[in-house]
């Protein structure tokens, strides 16, 4: 008798445990049985009430706190929130927009004669490594390599982690509005 491919590990183990009671293999016979995204493993985790706690964010490549780090709202998808947060987003889009400027603006530039045509594929290179190159999350605290790393992380660090780097942004504005307005004030 053969055995499908999608159930040779589990006949395997099975084989391999016949003395052992149902209840005994649970466990492992449902870590076997459950389903795993593409590549075998899943994109984002849930903690026991079924609620979305993380997401291997698509373009950061890090594993992101979805309590602290703004996701939105994708409704085919099975978190029901989109595979890159918000600043992921931001970023990937304006990547694409500069590449897809700078293809037309070679374009144009071989035409006036300003880049020779043995550099287009130079200028390409380098248009392609831009656009794919990869920011760091701007609060490396909530930027983790793995799920057990965030999984270790205190929910209060992460606060703290966050906190800080919202006040920092707000003196940096007020900083920038106050110069702005310097100017201004001496002009008067």
């Amino acid at each position: 008798m053969s055995v499908k491919k999608a159930f040779t590990a589990l006949h395997s183990y099975l084989a391999a445990n016949t003395d052992a009671k149902v209840g005994d293999l649970m466990d492992e016979i449902t870590e076997l049985c459950s389903a795993k995204g593409a590549g075998g493993g899943t994109a984002s985790h849930r903690n026991e009430e079924g609620v979305v706690v993380a997401i291997l964010d698509y373009y950061f490549k890090k594993w992101l706190p979805v309590e602290f780090v703004e996701f939105g709202a994708k409704a085919n998808s099975n978190t029901g929130l989109n595979t890159m947060c918000k600043l992921g987003v931001s970023h990937w889009t304006k990547q694409q927009r500069i590449y897809k400027l700078g293809k037309e603006q070679l374009l144009d530039d071989v035409a006036a004669q300003i880049v020779e045509p043995t550099q287009i594929q130079e200028k390409l290179d380098e248009l392609e490594a831009a656009r794919t190159s990869i920011a760091d999350y701007p609060i490396p605290e909530l930027a983790f390599d793995s799920l057990e790393e965030l999984q270790a992380a205190k929910p209060k660090d992460l606060q703290k982690a966050l906190d800080a780097f919202l006040k920092a942004e707000e003196a940096a504005a007020a900083a920038e509005a106050a110069a702005a307005e310097a100017p201004e004030a001496e002009a008067a």
